[in-house]
Protein backbone atom coordinates (compact mmCIF):
# COMPACT_ATOMS: atom_id res chain seq x y z
CA UNK A 1 0.00 0.00 0.00
CA UNK A 2 2.90 2.32 0.27
CA UNK A 3 3.67 3.21 -2.98
CA UNK A 4 -0.15 4.37 -3.29
CA UNK A 5 0.88 7.35 -0.97
CA UNK A 6 4.21 7.61 -3.04
CA UNK A 7 1.98 7.88 -6.81
CA UNK A 8 -0.58 10.00 -4.85
CA UNK A 9 2.34 12.32 -3.30
CA UNK A 10 4.47 12.67 -6.83
CA UNK A 11 1.48 13.76 -9.01
CA UNK A 12 0.36 16.14 -6.59
CA UNK A 13 3.78 17.74 -6.13
CA UNK A 14 4.06 17.66 -9.85
CA UNK A 15 0.73 19.64 -10.26
CA UNK A 16 1.93 21.68 -7.55
CA UNK A 17 5.14 22.64 -9.19
CA UNK A 18 3.69 23.34 -12.36
CA UNK A 19 0.56 25.47 -11.30
CA UNK A 20 3.40 27.50 -8.50
CA UNK A 21 5.80 28.00 -11.27
CA UNK A 22 3.98 28.89 -14.04
CA UNK A 23 4.79 32.37 -15.48
CA UNK A 24 1.47 33.79 -15.72
CA UNK A 25 -0.56 33.32 -12.69
CA UNK A 26 -3.97 34.17 -11.20
CA UNK A 27 -4.33 34.14 -7.80
CA UNK A 28 -6.55 30.46 -8.47
CA UNK A 29 -3.58 29.05 -9.75
CA UNK A 30 -2.26 29.72 -6.14
CA UNK A 31 -4.99 28.29 -4.67
CA UNK A 32 -4.74 25.07 -6.69
CA UNK A 33 -0.93 25.07 -6.14
CA UNK A 34 -1.18 25.28 -2.52
CA UNK A 35 -3.58 22.76 -2.40
CA UNK A 36 -1.94 20.37 -4.18
CA UNK A 37 1.43 21.12 -2.11
CA UNK A 38 -0.50 20.16 1.09
CA UNK A 39 -1.62 16.75 -0.36
CA UNK A 40 1.92 15.91 -1.24
CA UNK A 41 3.18 16.72 2.45
CA UNK A 42 -0.33 14.40 4.00
CA UNK A 43 1.03 11.76 1.22
CA UNK A 44 4.51 11.55 2.15
CA UNK A 45 3.68 11.71 5.87
CA UNK A 46 1.25 9.17 6.54
CA UNK A 47 3.69 7.48 3.68
CA UNK A 48 6.27 7.59 6.52
CA UNK A 49 3.57 6.56 8.95
CA UNK A 50 3.50 2.92 7.28
CA UNK A 51 6.67 2.28 5.85
CA UNK A 52 8.58 1.86 9.46
CA UNK A 53 7.94 -0.29 12.47
CA UNK A 54 8.35 2.61 14.83
CA UNK A 55 6.59 6.31 14.05
CA UNK A 56 9.36 8.78 13.61
CA UNK A 57 7.81 11.23 15.44
CA UNK A 58 8.29 14.95 14.65
CA UNK A 59 7.19 17.69 17.00
CA UNK A 60 4.44 20.46 15.43
CA UNK A 61 4.71 18.62 11.57
CA UNK A 62 2.79 15.66 12.96
CA UNK A 63 0.39 17.98 14.52
CA UNK A 64 0.34 20.17 11.10
CA UNK A 65 -0.22 16.89 9.10
CA UNK A 66 -3.34 16.17 10.96
CA UNK A 67 -4.72 19.61 10.59
CA UNK A 68 -4.07 20.16 7.04
CA UNK A 69 -7.18 18.43 5.84
CA UNK A 70 -9.40 21.48 7.26
CA UNK A 71 -7.92 23.70 4.55
CA UNK A 72 -9.08 21.58 1.36
CA UNK A 73 -12.47 22.45 1.18
CA UNK A 74 -11.80 26.28 1.72
CA UNK A 75 -9.13 26.45 -0.95
CA UNK A 76 -11.73 24.63 -3.37
CA UNK A 77 -13.95 26.83 -2.14
CA UNK A 78 -11.56 30.14 -2.83
CA UNK A 79 -10.39 28.56 -6.04
CA UNK A 80 -13.59 28.24 -7.82
CA UNK A 81 -14.67 31.58 -7.02
CA UNK A 82 -11.63 32.57 -8.29
CA UNK A 83 -11.78 31.01 -11.37
CA UNK A 84 -15.76 31.82 -11.76
CA UNK A 85 -16.07 35.68 -10.46
CA UNK A 86 -13.96 38.47 -12.87
CA UNK A 87 -13.92 40.74 -10.19
CA UNK A 88 -12.59 38.25 -7.18
CA UNK A 89 -9.78 39.75 -4.47
CA UNK A 90 -8.92 37.75 -1.91
CA UNK A 91 -9.61 40.71 1.02
CA UNK A 92 -8.72 40.49 4.56
CA UNK A 93 -12.18 39.11 5.40
CA UNK A 94 -11.26 36.10 4.16
CA UNK A 95 -8.44 34.92 6.32
CA UNK A 96 -11.68 34.40 8.67
CA UNK A 97 -12.72 31.21 6.65
CA UNK A 98 -8.73 29.73 7.71
CA UNK A 99 -9.98 30.31 11.44
CA UNK A 100 -11.13 26.89 12.41
CA UNK A 101 -7.78 25.56 11.14
CA UNK A 102 -5.57 28.03 13.33
CA UNK A 103 -7.94 26.90 15.95
CA UNK A 104 -7.60 23.18 15.47
CA UNK A 105 -3.59 23.21 15.03
CA UNK A 106 -3.27 25.42 18.31
CA UNK A 107 -5.37 22.87 20.40
CA UNK A 108 -2.95 20.48 18.72
CA UNK A 109 0.23 21.83 19.47
CA UNK A 110 -0.78 23.25 22.87
CA UNK A 111 0.58 20.25 24.99
CA UNK A 112 4.03 21.13 23.51
CA UNK A 113 3.87 24.48 24.04
CA UNK A 114 2.24 24.53 27.56
CA UNK A 115 2.11 21.55 28.91
CA UNK A 116 -1.57 21.49 28.81
CA UNK A 117 -4.10 19.46 27.24
CA UNK A 118 -7.21 21.07 26.70
CA UNK A 119 -8.47 18.30 24.51
CA UNK A 120 -7.15 14.35 24.71
CA UNK A 121 -5.73 12.81 21.70
CA UNK A 122 -8.65 10.54 21.32
CA UNK A 123 -11.09 12.90 21.99
CA UNK A 124 -13.62 12.29 18.78
CA UNK A 125 -14.21 15.83 18.14
CA UNK A 126 -10.84 15.65 16.43
CA UNK A 127 -11.86 13.94 13.72
CA UNK A 128 -15.28 15.07 13.37
CA UNK A 129 -14.26 18.45 12.98
CA UNK A 130 -12.74 17.82 9.91
CA UNK A 131 -15.72 15.81 8.39
CA UNK A 132 -18.18 18.52 9.23
CA UNK A 133 -16.37 21.57 7.63
CA UNK A 134 -15.20 20.17 4.76
CA UNK A 135 -18.63 18.86 3.44
CA UNK A 136 -19.78 22.61 4.27
CA UNK A 137 -17.47 24.00 1.89
CA UNK A 138 -17.77 21.29 -0.90
CA UNK A 139 -21.80 22.15 -0.93
CA UNK A 140 -20.82 25.78 -0.56
CA UNK A 141 -18.80 24.75 -4.05
CA UNK A 142 -21.60 23.18 -5.27
CA UNK A 143 -24.21 25.94 -5.10
CA UNK A 144 -21.60 28.38 -6.47
CA UNK A 145 -20.89 25.57 -9.40
CA UNK A 146 -24.89 25.49 -9.91
CA UNK A 147 -25.25 29.13 -10.13
CA UNK A 148 -21.75 29.53 -12.52
CA UNK A 149 -24.03 27.26 -15.35
CA UNK A 150 -26.82 28.99 -14.88
CA UNK A 151 -24.89 32.73 -15.86
CA UNK A 152 -23.66 31.12 -18.66
CA UNK A 153 -26.46 30.32 -20.51
CA UNK A 154 -27.10 34.49 -19.51
CA UNK A 155 -24.22 34.98 -21.81
CA UNK A 156 -23.40 32.64 -24.72
CA UNK A 157 -25.71 30.42 -26.95
CA UNK A 158 -23.62 27.35 -26.79
CA UNK A 159 -22.19 24.79 -23.83
CA UNK A 160 -19.06 26.27 -22.10
CA UNK A 161 -17.89 22.26 -21.45
CA UNK A 162 -14.19 22.58 -21.03
CA UNK A 163 -14.25 24.84 -17.96
CA UNK A 164 -17.07 22.72 -16.19
CA UNK A 165 -15.37 19.74 -17.17
CA UNK A 166 -12.36 20.77 -14.78
CA UNK A 167 -14.60 22.42 -12.02
CA UNK A 168 -16.51 19.25 -12.28
CA UNK A 169 -13.40 17.16 -11.99
CA UNK A 170 -11.95 18.77 -9.23
CA UNK A 171 -15.09 19.27 -7.20
CA UNK A 172 -16.56 15.29 -7.81
CA UNK A 173 -13.24 14.59 -6.44
CA UNK A 174 -12.73 16.42 -3.66
CA UNK A 175 -16.95 15.02 -2.38
CA UNK A 176 -15.70 11.26 -3.37
CA UNK A 177 -12.12 11.99 -1.29
CA UNK A 178 -14.49 12.76 1.47
CA UNK A 179 -16.94 10.26 1.39
CA UNK A 180 -14.27 7.73 1.59
CA UNK A 181 -12.58 9.50 4.13
CA UNK A 182 -16.32 9.38 6.39
CA UNK A 183 -17.20 6.17 5.90
CA UNK A 184 -13.33 4.46 6.78
CA UNK A 185 -13.49 6.76 9.82
CA UNK A 186 -16.63 5.45 10.79
CA UNK A 187 -15.77 2.06 9.86
CA UNK A 188 -12.27 2.00 12.16
CA UNK A 189 -14.43 3.78 14.98
CA UNK A 190 -17.51 0.90 15.47
CA UNK A 191 -15.09 -1.74 14.89
CA UNK A 192 -13.06 -2.00 17.53
CA UNK A 193 -10.61 -4.80 17.08
CA UNK A 194 -10.00 -3.50 13.66
CA UNK A 195 -6.99 -0.89 13.41
CA UNK A 196 -5.27 -1.47 10.32
CA UNK A 197 -7.15 2.12 9.17
CA UNK A 198 -8.41 0.21 5.51
CA UNK A 199 -9.83 3.37 4.77
CA UNK A 200 -6.13 4.66 3.74
CA UNK A 201 -5.99 2.47 1.07
CA UNK A 202 -9.21 3.24 -0.45
CA UNK A 203 -8.91 7.18 -0.13
CA UNK A 204 -5.15 6.77 -1.51
CA UNK A 205 -6.27 3.89 -4.19
CA UNK A 206 -8.87 6.49 -5.40
CA UNK A 207 -6.51 9.75 -4.99
CA UNK A 208 -3.83 7.98 -7.22
CA UNK A 209 -5.94 6.84 -9.81
CA UNK A 210 -8.02 10.58 -9.56
CA UNK A 211 -4.77 12.25 -10.00
CA UNK A 212 -3.81 10.45 -12.64
CA UNK A 213 -7.21 11.35 -14.72
CA UNK A 214 -7.07 14.80 -13.16
CA UNK A 215 -4.02 15.60 -15.34
CA UNK A 216 -5.30 13.98 -18.29
CA UNK A 217 -8.03 16.29 -18.51
CA UNK A 218 -5.78 19.41 -17.23
CA UNK A 219 -3.79 18.87 -20.39
CA UNK A 220 -5.95 17.48 -22.63
CA UNK A 221 -8.79 19.89 -22.42
CA UNK A 222 -7.93 22.86 -20.46
CA UNK A 223 -5.40 25.92 -20.23
CA UNK A 224 -4.23 25.59 -16.88
CA UNK A 225 -0.98 24.70 -17.19
CA UNK A 226 -0.77 26.82 -20.56
CA UNK A 227 -1.21 30.26 -22.11
CA UNK A 228 -4.66 31.17 -22.54
CA UNK A 229 -5.54 31.44 -26.67
CA UNK A 230 -6.46 34.77 -27.15
CA UNK A 231 -9.53 33.90 -29.32
CA UNK A 232 -11.32 32.08 -26.50
CA UNK A 233 -14.25 33.32 -25.41
CA UNK A 234 -13.79 34.15 -21.41
CA UNK A 235 -16.07 33.05 -18.66
CA UNK A 236 -15.59 34.60 -15.84
CA UNK A 237 -18.39 37.19 -14.75
CA UNK A 238 -18.84 40.02 -12.83
CA UNK A 239 -20.79 40.16 -9.33
CA UNK A 240 -24.11 38.89 -10.04
CA UNK A 241 -25.96 41.03 -7.25
CA UNK A 242 -24.51 44.33 -9.73
CA UNK A 243 -25.87 42.66 -12.70
CA UNK A 244 -29.45 42.39 -11.01
CA UNK A 245 -29.43 45.51 -9.88
CA UNK A 246 -28.36 47.32 -13.22
CA UNK A 247 -31.35 45.16 -14.88
CA UNK A 248 -33.64 46.01 -12.44
CA UNK A 249 -32.70 50.06 -12.79
CA UNK A 250 -33.02 49.56 -16.89
CA UNK A 251 -36.35 51.14 -18.34
CA UNK A 252 -36.27 49.93 -22.30
CA UNK A 253 -38.45 50.91 -25.08
CA UNK A 254 -40.65 48.62 -27.32
CA UNK A 255 -38.35 50.07 -30.02
CA UNK A 256 -35.64 48.25 -28.45
CA UNK A 257 -37.25 45.09 -28.65
CA UNK A 258 -38.16 45.32 -32.02
CA UNK A 259 -34.69 46.26 -33.13
CA UNK A 260 -33.59 42.84 -31.17
CA UNK A 261 -36.10 40.70 -33.13
CA UNK A 262 -35.55 43.03 -36.56
CA UNK A 263 -31.54 41.98 -35.95
CA UNK A 264 -32.54 38.30 -35.26
CA UNK A 265 -34.62 37.74 -38.30
CA UNK A 266 -32.80 40.09 -40.61
CA UNK A 267 -28.79 39.47 -40.11
CA UNK A 268 -29.59 35.99 -38.41
CA UNK A 269 -26.95 35.92 -35.91
CA UNK A 270 -27.88 32.75 -34.35
CA UNK A 271 -25.80 31.19 -37.32
CA UNK A 272 -22.69 32.14 -35.46
CA UNK A 273 -22.10 28.72 -33.27
CA UNK A 274 -19.62 30.60 -31.01
CA UNK A 275 -22.13 33.76 -30.12
CA UNK A 276 -22.48 35.28 -27.34
CA UNK A 277 -24.38 38.28 -25.58
CA UNK A 278 -21.44 40.15 -26.35
CA UNK A 279 -21.48 39.81 -30.13
CA UNK A 280 -25.01 40.26 -30.35
CA UNK A 281 -24.59 43.79 -27.97
CA UNK A 282 -22.26 44.59 -30.94
CA UNK A 283 -25.02 43.48 -33.34
CA UNK A 284 -27.91 45.51 -32.24
CA UNK A 285 -26.05 48.70 -30.79
CA UNK A 286 -27.94 47.46 -27.09
CA UNK A 287 -25.97 47.11 -24.24
CA UNK A 288 -25.84 43.64 -22.37
CA UNK A 289 -27.77 44.98 -19.51
CA UNK A 290 -30.44 45.83 -21.59
CA UNK A 291 -30.81 42.47 -23.35
CA UNK A 292 -30.59 40.19 -20.64
CA UNK A 293 -33.36 42.82 -19.49
CA UNK A 294 -35.39 42.66 -22.61
CA UNK A 295 -35.23 38.64 -22.95
CA UNK A 296 -35.95 37.90 -18.89
CA UNK A 297 -38.97 40.71 -18.48
CA UNK A 298 -40.95 40.14 -22.40
CA UNK A 299 -39.81 36.96 -23.64
CA UNK A 300 -39.18 35.41 -20.51
CA UNK A 301 -35.97 33.46 -21.22
CA UNK A 302 -32.56 33.72 -20.60
CA UNK A 303 -29.74 34.16 -23.52
CA UNK A 304 -29.26 30.22 -24.44
CA UNK A 305 -33.14 29.28 -25.22
CA UNK A 306 -33.73 32.40 -26.73
CA UNK A 307 -31.29 31.85 -29.17
CA UNK A 308 -31.52 28.29 -29.58
CA UNK A 309 -35.24 28.40 -30.09
CA UNK A 310 -34.13 30.66 -33.20
CA UNK A 311 -31.74 27.69 -34.24
CA UNK A 312 -34.26 25.13 -33.32
CA UNK A 313 -37.00 27.17 -35.72
CA UNK A 314 -34.16 27.60 -38.85
CA UNK A 315 -33.65 23.95 -38.44
CA UNK A 316 -37.18 22.74 -38.68
CA UNK A 317 -37.90 25.40 -41.78
CA UNK A 318 -34.92 23.65 -43.77
CA UNK A 319 -36.47 20.31 -42.86
CA UNK A 320 -39.79 21.28 -44.21
CA UNK A 321 -37.85 22.64 -47.31
CA UNK A 322 -35.88 19.29 -48.22
CA UNK A 323 -32.71 20.04 -47.26
CA UNK A 324 -32.72 16.44 -45.53
CA UNK A 325 -32.91 14.63 -48.82
CA UNK A 326 -29.14 15.67 -49.65
CA UNK A 327 -28.16 16.29 -46.13
CA UNK A 328 -27.88 14.64 -43.00
CA UNK A 329 -29.78 16.52 -39.96
CA UNK A 330 -26.56 16.93 -38.01
CA UNK A 331 -24.92 18.34 -41.19
CA UNK A 332 -28.31 20.94 -41.21
CA UNK A 333 -27.86 21.39 -37.23
CA UNK A 334 -24.44 22.43 -37.64
CA UNK A 335 -25.03 24.44 -40.18
CA UNK A 336 -27.64 26.42 -38.07
CA UNK A 337 -25.37 26.99 -35.47
CA UNK A 338 -25.61 24.17 -33.09
CA UNK A 339 -21.80 22.92 -32.44
CA UNK A 340 -22.76 19.56 -31.01
CA UNK A 341 -24.99 16.36 -31.58
CA UNK A 342 -25.57 16.23 -28.10
CA UNK A 343 -26.67 20.03 -27.07
CA UNK A 344 -28.57 20.18 -30.17
CA UNK A 345 -30.69 16.52 -29.74
CA UNK A 346 -31.25 17.96 -26.46
CA UNK A 347 -32.14 21.47 -27.31
CA UNK A 348 -34.46 20.39 -29.87
CA UNK A 349 -36.45 17.48 -27.75
CA UNK A 350 -36.96 20.12 -25.06
CA UNK A 351 -37.96 23.01 -27.34
CA UNK A 352 -40.35 20.71 -29.74
CA UNK A 353 -41.09 17.69 -27.45
CA UNK A 354 -39.81 15.39 -29.86
CA UNK A 355 -36.00 14.37 -31.56
CA UNK A 356 -35.17 15.76 -34.72
CA UNK A 357 -35.49 12.11 -36.65
CA UNK A 358 -39.25 11.62 -35.00
CA UNK A 359 -40.24 15.59 -36.39
CA UNK A 360 -38.30 14.66 -39.66
CA UNK A 361 -40.91 11.51 -40.05
CA UNK A 362 -43.59 13.50 -39.24
CA UNK A 363 -43.20 15.74 -42.29
CA UNK A 364 -43.08 12.32 -44.26
CA UNK A 365 -45.84 11.53 -43.11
Amino acid sequence: MQYLFVISGVFSALFSLLLISKKKKGIQHWFLGIMFLLITVNCFYVFNLYSQEQFYYVAFFSELNYAIPLLYGTLLWFYSKAVTLEDFRFSKKDYLHFIPFVIFFLILISPLITNINLIKSDHIGFPLIKLVITPCYLFAVLVLLSKYRMRLKDKFSFDHKIKLLWLNWITVGAVVLWLLATVGYLYNHFNINHKTLLSDYYVLSFLALYLFILAFVAFKYTDIFHKKREEETPTKFPDKDEEIELENKTIFKNEDLDNLLDVMNSKKPYLDPLLSINKLSEATHLPQYKISKILNTSLNQNFYDFINTYRVNEVKKRLEEGEADNYSILGIASDCGFNSKASFNRVFKKITGITPTEYLKSLSN
